[in-house]
């Protein structure tokens, strides 16, 4: 019998949620979208009075067979990404993340509360956590402890987005690196100085917006839908990384810059 990948994934959803220190089950996303193979991966978040066993998580896994085309266990374990399995199904990559409930509730209360303002190891965004869990889909939620996080994510803390704006502010105001690439007319310095200037722009207008930053992906299409923003913001940002592609052209980059700075200093938010 062939099953398609929705169908194995409900499967294998199904043997987790059966595996008793599991408490919830979401995957990243307003809704479930199975990726085409080699075009992305589907991720698993489970949560857990505590981490289960190895075997434990491993048999919930063999319970499926050939129907999965790869398994690895232990693939990380503690940091970030919890403790990671991966599976294939139907060449798509599929990871397993579990995260105790108590680590969970203690990194979010932190976040909120501005603990973390920036990026931390490899581009790994604590305030992404945050955008993750407030649209995760919900899979498997035996006390409702999704659905009680989502709902305390629901607003947008005042306080975590003034603590945001100004922290990125302040970054965006020391443009050393800035002005000495456009003197030499550096590119890939250039590059490199603007890559760090602009991650910080899109920090602070996130928190402007009242928008939990999710991370690099897709950011013009969010920028699109802004209330709070400088005038032809998504125009201008492409325009500045086109310009600063050549030479003769990053002063000119650098001037559009400027004023992209200047207007998002004096928004009203």
């Amino acid at each position: 019998m062939n099953y398609n990948t929705e169908k194995i994934l409900g499967l294998l959803i199904d043997g987790v949620s059966e595996i008793k220190e599991v408490e919830s089950i979401g995957i990243s996303g307003s809704k479930i979208e199975i990726p085409k193979a080699g075009e992305g991966d589907i991720d698993v978040f489970i949560y857990c009075d505590e981490i289960p066993k190895l075997e434990k998580r491993k048999a919930a896994v063999d319970k499926l067979g050939n129907l999965l085309q790869e398994r690895k266990f232990n693939v990380f374990e503690g940091g970030h990404w919890g403790t990671g399995d991966f599976v294939l199904i139907n060449g798509i990559e599929t990871w397993l993340m579990y995260f105790t409930i108590d680590e969970t509730i203690q990194n979010t209360n932190l976040i909120l509360s501005g603990e973390y303002l920036d990026k931390l190891d490899n581009y790994y965004y604590p305030i992404g956590r945050c955008a993750m869990l407030k649209n995760i889909t919900i899979l498997y939620d035996r006390n409702k402890f999704l659905a009680s996080l989502k709902e305390k994510l629901f607003d947008y803390p005042e306080e975590l987005a003034q603590k945001l704006v100004q922290y990125h502010l302040e970054e965006l105001s020391d443009v050393e690196d800035l002005e000495r690439a456009v003197a030499r007319k550096d590119v890939l310095f250039y590059h490199f100085a603007l890559e760090l200037a602009i991650d910080h722009f899109l920090q602070a207008l996130f928190a402007m917006n009242k928008i939990y930053f999710p991370s690099r992906k897709r950011t013009i299409s969010f920028i699109k839908n802004f209330r709070v923003k400088p005038e032809d913001c998504e125009d201008k940002l492409l325009e500045v990384v086109r310009l600063g592609a050549c030479a003769d052209n990053i002063n000119k980059s650098y001037e559009l810059w400027a004023i992209l700075i200047n207007e998002i200093v004096t928004l009203k938010y």
